[in-house]
């Protein structure tokens, strides 16, 4: 019975092992690329003017709503 015991003992703390040697791992191996990633990508985005797009795109809609409207006026 006690050997039973402790066999249950020593699989409990293996698997417990198991457990912190991949949730350490996550923090040894895995984070480090992807921080390193994230850095690199958001030096890269600095660069692109994201307003300028953004402008683009608000000012192409408000024309052709204009446009619109006035095509609108004049059909009548």
């Amino acid at each position: 019975m006690d050997t039973q015991h402790n066999r249950i003992k020593q699989q409990q703390q293996a698997l417990q092992q198991q457990r912190e040697a991949l949730e350490n791992a996550y923090g040894n191996f895995v984070e480090p690329h992807v921080n390193q990633w994230m850095e690199i990508n958001t030096q890269i985005l600095a660069e692109v003017p994201v307003t300028y797009s953004g402008f683009h795109y608000v000012s192409g809609w408000l024309l052709l709503t204009v446009l619109y409207c006035v095509w609108m006026r004049l059909k009548r």
